[in-house]
């Protein structure tokens, strides 16, 4: 049986034949070790090296000369060109692990990666060498990102950089060496340096000084890029925009710091978005960013740091990367999991605390407990997803019935889900990562500690509002964007669509106001509203 379903062995063979060397792949394995997971690695290079002649697949057993040489002991094991290459993959290339390993495959017969000319130049610099471990899940959307980066510091330079993608459900001890329980984890030497995706600076800033690295503001020296249109967010809001701004004719940039598609993105299942019964909120935000893209340029890993209007009416925009000038500026930057705010929660956020079970609950699907808080669609989609891996959930809610949906509701008493009812989290107790939670039963007025392994939340999402309140931006009470039924904010040339600005949040409303606001921008361009009433004269 093949691993590789039509559509995507089609969609390799196109892409493997842009490869320009042979690649080299060297597969080791221990019987009786990863049985199942060494088979699929396999069939997979197997049928990967029989779609390419240029990819040429060795296999090793762990007990070899050549494991031992190379201090091999994990199976399986996976080596890229490595006579050249220190570019390693512990585990078995799943999910999008495999997404990650064909890009990898891409890179290598290349010659180079994914980082900015700017950032090679700074890996020159390396005085001593690099060891690079990068822990993912075959269900995180936002590990591919990390790994590019890490795979092309290894291929920039080789002689200096090794990197080892861990998968952490078939290299447990190594994962609990590290307590890694959220990914992307990332780890430099012996450090943890990230958890989570990083903008490329920070990657970069992070080898260099082996620790944790915050965001700074770049030095005003580049070439200043002029746009007509900056937009800040790729989630289905700022990537309609995008398409719909292009068609205009407006010369359009979209800034993402972190993962293409938004929530959206990692939200398993989506079942209301129209012409599709049922499809991954990932395959979904991949469609829609690979339309945008025919028009628009998407600049993933930079960050907006600052924003400011001129006289002139122009926007000076400065990036973790770069300096624009624009004509308006989009905000489409979503909304971010509200917080308990629990004694706990922050201390030991990738340590068993998550909001994302898409991401999260893989490392717990060998029946691990957890409770999933909250009693939303949310909250109930991500413990059906939690339940259908393996996990043992409980919802705890701090109501006397659920919010969610009928039918979600209904799935959740066919698979037996146990729901806490009128139940609050007060602390989340634990060393290193999380060992159980204090709740507290709100009819019964009593607290009681509960052993789980992991704490996952969804009680609702706050407006990520920071670039608004540096434009002093009219917000809500609750910090969401004003807007207008036309998109504009407060402020002349700034107009905001999607989650942001409140209301409802759905993936059909935040597409619908991603449209308008484009169309907006191209109207007002045209025909400044604002003329005549001081502002931008």
């Amino acid at each position: 049986m093949e691993v590789l379903p039509d559509d995507v062995r089609a969609l390799l063979k196109k892409e493997f034949e842009k490869l320009k060397d042979n690649v080299h792949i060297w597969l080791f394995t221990g019987k009786g070790i990863n049985d199942r997971y060494n088979e699929f690695s396999r069939k997979l290079f197997k049928e990967l090296s029989g779609i390419s002649k240029k990819i040429h697949l060795k296999e090793f057993s762990l007990k070899s000369k050549k494991a031992r040489e190379l201090n091999i002991e994990t199976s399986p094991t996976i080596l890229i060109n490595p006579e050249k290459y220190h570019i390693m993959f512990q585990g078995a290339p799943l999910g999008e692990e495999g997404r990650s390993l064909v890009s990898s495959i891409i890179m290598v017969s290349h010659g180079h990666g994914i980082l900015g000319k700017e950032s090679v130049s700074r890996l020159t610099e390396l005085k001593s060498s690099r060891d690079i471990m990068v822990f993912v899940s075959p269900t995180c959307p936002y590990c591919p990102q990390q790994v590019g980066y890490a795979v092309s510091a290894a291929i920039e330079v080789p002689d200096r950089v090794s990197v080892r993608i861990v998968e952490i459900y078939e290299n447990r001890e190594l994962a609990d060496k590290f307590n890694v329980v959220s990914v992307p984890q990332t780890v430099v030497n012996g450090n943890v340096v990230a958890t989570g995706i990083q903008p490329e600076d920070a990657f970069i800033d992070s080898l260099f000084s082996g620790a944790p690295v915050e965001m700074q503001i770049a030095p005003s020296t580049k070439e200043i890029i002029k746009k007509d249109l900056l937009i800040v967010g790729s989630g289905p809001a700022g990537l309609t925009a995008a398409i719909y701004a292009e068609r205009s004719g407006l010369k359009t940039v979209v800034i993402e710091k972190g993962s293409i598609g938004g929530q959206v993105a990692v939200t398993p299942v989506v079942e209301n978005y129209p012409g599709y019964t049922r499809i991954p909120g990932k395959v979904l935000m991949d469609m829609m960013a690979q339309q945008a893209l025919q028009y628009t340029e998407i600049r993933q890993g930079e960050e907006v740091l600052q924003i400011r209007r001129t006289k002139k009416g122009l926007f000076h925009i400065k990036t973790s990367s770069n300096r624009y000038e624009t004509r308006a500026v989009i905000l489409a930057t979503g909304a971010e999991h509200r917080r308990l705010g629990v004694p706990g929660e922050k201390r030991f956020l990738g340590r068993g605390v998550s909001y994302c079970a898409t991401c999260d609950g893989y490392f717990f699907k060998d029946g691990k407990k957890v409770i999933m808080v909250g009693g939303g669609n949310s909250a109930v989609t991500e413990a059906l997803y939690l339940n259908s891996i393996g996990v043992d959930v409980t919802l705890v809610h701090r109501r006397d019935a659920l919010r969610a949906e009928a039918r979600l509701q209904e799935n959740i008493k066919e698979r037996n889900i146990p729901i806490l009812y009128n139940t609050v989290v007060e602390e989340i107790i634990g060393e290193r990562v999380v060992s159980a939670v204090r709740l507290r039963d709100l009819k019964k007025k009593e607290s009681y500690v509960m052993n789980v392994n992991g704490v996952f939340i969804a009680i609702g999402y706050e407006p990520v509002n920071t670039l608004a309140k540096k434009l002093k931006l009219k917000l809500t009470d609750d910090g969401y964007i004003v807007v207008d039924d036309r998109q504009r904010t407060s402020m002349p040339g700034v107009y905001a669509c999607g989650d942001v600005t409140g209301g409802i949040k759905q993936i059909v409303t935040a597409v619908g106001q991603g449209s308008v606001a484009a169309i907006t921008v191209f109207e007002d361009l045209m025909n400044p509203y604002w003329k005549g009433k001081g502002d931008f004269e």
